[in-house]
């Protein structure tokens, strides 16, 4: 018939993403008649791939990480391979440099690069030594005659040659040679000041100074300042090293349990946690339940009890037990707190009642509740392959994530060496104060650093942009895989049906080469939504961090970038959400983003009570999971440790705490990554459900037996509602 015709017939609209399909739903089109949804997103995130891949290579190219690691000399040379590490020869700037209220800093002292860390190694004849600046020093202030070799040779001193005027710069720390009192060892490629001063190189320095008429100064006995220069040098360029040592030590001793505890029990316990999910949900949920009322009600009547309205134990302002019975014309202060305590025990008994009758009316709805969650673990249990499906996109991920740091390295790295801007207009400050040549800028200058050039930070923005789209576009591969596989669990009435058939044929890999081949573009988009608030954000952090540095950071300013912060966190929150909601109605219905994201959110609020109820119970189980496989993981971590294997002998570890640490952790990330796939079943269960209930007429036709059996007379009530449900 005509109308038959009319009902039958594709229907091609535009959407506001691209073409939308309005041809009736059918099971056979969730699994066969799909077609490629917001392919012009795909193409864009295609294009700027290649772009990224482009800026990449740039960097690559022309950047040198080395810049990074070994810094740079007073000449603002790299130091290389020939001479890698970083010696300050007059340690006393870097006392000045610490303590500066001018503009001064760590990288305007001066360092020259040497082979090996300079320490006092004079004689009793020659007590003291020298490290001199390099003998082809552009400044004019070297010693020509030697080569860069022999000076490496001649442990960097040429003191003997100098002339009178260069001596007694010298002596007075403005080069080009420069006394050797303290001790150094190299730190990260940077030699780093230990020990105490050498007492024979000070008292030799000081005689030195007695007989050119030169009263020694603080930078010529440096005894009292190791501890501070150590600890200055040693926060510029690394962290707390000697413990991480240790705490690496104990990790390559206790790797049995690392690996044991922190990685193969996780996974066990979050297998047994869904079976205590499968068979235990019912009676989880309506624990919660009964123990929230009896909660609200045990405060309700503690309060009464507090106010004097219930029993006699009510407040009391008085210290004594009897006094305030027998005493005449006493007024009790706390009166008052009974007042408001009684004002208090009423709003809380409304509470209380209206907790009590939401209860009682949403007690179908746990019902329901309840179904889904097993279903969705039944789905789980019935291919658990699917389980380990998300490590791949996290391993891609990491792998990603590796060559993006690489390649931001080399992006950073790849700027020009620059002359920084400090104080040099007052000579009795440093660096100007130990300059020999005041206004020969080749003598007395600032520090050197990299400077990216404007096209390098669009760039290095550009290719963060990169990171955060690729990431969030395996997430909603993966999301889109998930819902797929349980979409197909849910209509197909509780079975996969063929789709069990080898290894190399499960619902997850048959459901990654659907999603990915047709609704690749969605993926892109949704991504790229999510991607856009994050690199806000990152954009807002920086110009707030900027601001302060500048000391433009007023109270005004920062409300006003927390407010923005948390607003755009707030947006970003509520967009992945709606993602997670769009990816399961793409893969149950194969249309594009926009025309899911309204369709999904449309079923959600006609549904919102059953969802919410679905949301809360299964929330809490989740992270009730989360926490227990986490600090399951951290005792039996711990209790191995406490064994005698760990407590004495060559495998003896210095402390647990790090390894329990590390397990607790890895064990909350793993079970995490396993919840999300449970979280993701239940999602998809809920809206499969609301959309079965939606295209028969309120009354599912495909829901598994798990959910039809505590469906009962729902169903009934259902059909009355012409396709609605009211849940």
């Amino acid at each position: 018939s005509p109308d038959l015709r009319r009902a039958t017939s594709p229907k091609r609209t535009m959407g506001c993403c691209g073409p939308t399909d309005d041809t009736p739903w059918t099971y056979e089109k969730m699994n066969k008649n799909r077609k490629c949804t917001d392919v012009i997103f795909l193409l864009a995130y295609l294009a700027f791939m290649v772009g990224m891949a482009i800026v990449g290579i740039l960097g690559f190219s022309e950047g040198d990480p080395a810049a990074l690691l070994f810094g740079t000399d007073y000449e603002g040379e790299l130091c290389t391979d020939d001479y890698p590490t970083r010696y300050f020869p007059n340690p006393y700037e870097l006392i000045l440099a610490k303590d500066a209220t001018h503009a001064y800093g760590f990288k305007d002292v001066k360092s020259i690069c040497v082979k090996d860390c300079p320490s006092p190694t004079g004689t009793s004849a020659a007590p003291l030594n020298w490290v001199c600046n390099y003998p082809d020093s552009s400044d004019g202030r070297g010693n020509t005659a030697m080569t860069r070799a022999e000076w490496a040779a001649a442990d960097y001193d040429y003191f003997a040659s100098l002339n009178a005027t260069f001596k007694t710069d010298s002596y007075n720390n403005k080069g080009p040679c420069y006394p050797v009192l303290l001790h150094t060892v190299n730190t990260y490629e940077t030699c780093t000041f230990y020990g105490d001063q050498d007492t024979a190189a000070q008292t030799e320095l000081n005689t030195i100074l007695v007989a050119a008429s030169i009263v020694p100064g603080l930078e010529h006995n440096l005894g009292t300042a190791v501890s501070a220069l150590s600890t200055f040098v040693a926060d510029q360029i690394a962290g707390p090293s000697a413990i991480m040592a240790r705490y690496i030590d104990d990790f390559a001793q206790a790797w049995v349990v690392c690996l044991v505890m922190g990685f193969i029990a996780p996974f066990l316990l979050s297998f047994v946690w869904m079976g205590v999910l499968r068979y235990f949900t019912g009676l989880f949920a309506y624990l919660i339940i009964l123990m929230t009322n009896v909660g609200a009600i045990g405060i309700t009547l503690y309060l009464y009890m507090k106010a004097g309205i219930i029993g006699g134990d009510e407040i009391s302002a008085y210290a004594g037990d009897s006094a305030a019975d027998s005493a005449t014309n006493y007024v009790d202060p706390s009166e008052e707190n009974q007042e408001v305590l009684g004002y208090c025990a009423h709003f809380s008994a409304v509470l209380a009642v209206l907790l009590l009758i939401f209860t009682l009316i949403m007690l179908k709805r746990v019902a329901i509740a309840v179904a889904v969650i097993k279903v969705a673990t039944q789905a789980i249990t019935a291919a658990p392959s699917v389980v380990f499906f998300p490590i791949a996109p996290v391993l891609l991920a990491f792998g990603f994530g590796a060559y993006w740091l690489a390649a931001a390295v080399y992006i950073y790295s790849s700027g020009e060496n620059v002359l920084r801007s400090c104080d040099l207009s007052d000579a009795s400050l440093a660096p100007k104060k130990y300059c020999a040549s005041p206004n020969d800028p080749l003598n007395c200058h600032c520090g050197y650093e990299t400077e990216m050039d404007e096209n390098m930070q669009y760039m290095l923005m550009y290719h963060l942009f990169g990171l955060l789209w690729t990431t969030q576009f395996l997430q909603a591969i993966t999301y889109l895989t998930l819902a797929s596989v349980f979409a197909t669990f849910y209509f197909g009435g509780g079975s996969y049906g063929n789709s069990l058939s080898g290894w190399l044929n499960t619902p997850a890999l048959q459901s990654f080469r659907k999603m990915t081949w047709f609704h690749s573009g969605s993926a892109a988009f949704g991504s790229f939504l999510v991607a856009l608030l994050q690199f806000i954000r990152i954009v807002v952090a920086y110009m707030v961090h900027q601001m302060k540095k500048a000391g433009k950071d007023n109270i005004v300013v920062k409300y006003a970038a927390c407010v923005i912060q948390y607003c755009l966190w707030y947006l970003q929150k509520i967009i992945e959400w709606i993602n997670r909601n769009t990816y399961i109605m793409i893969a149950i219905e194969g249309k594009s983003f926009c025309w899911s994201a309204w369709e999904a959110l449309s079923l959600i609020f006609n549904n919102i009570l059953t969802v919410g109820a679905v949301n809360i119970i299964g929330d809490m189980l989740l992270f009730l999971g989360k926490f227990s496989v986490a600090a399951v993981a951290g005792l039996l971590a711990f209790l191995m440790l406490d064994s005698d294997t760990y407590t004495t002998g060559d495998s003896k570890v210095s402390s647990p705490l790090l390894v329990v640490i590390f397990c607790v952790v890895f064990g909350f990330i793993i079970a995490s990554l396993f919840m999300s796939v449970v979280e993701m079943a239940i999602d998809t269960t809920l809206l499969a459900f609301c959309k079965d209930c939606k295209i028969h007429g309120g009354k599912p036709k495909f829901a598994p037996p798990l959910l039809e059996s505590v469906l009962g007379k729902a169903k009934d009530k259902n059909a009355k509602k012409s396709g609605e449900d009211t849940a």
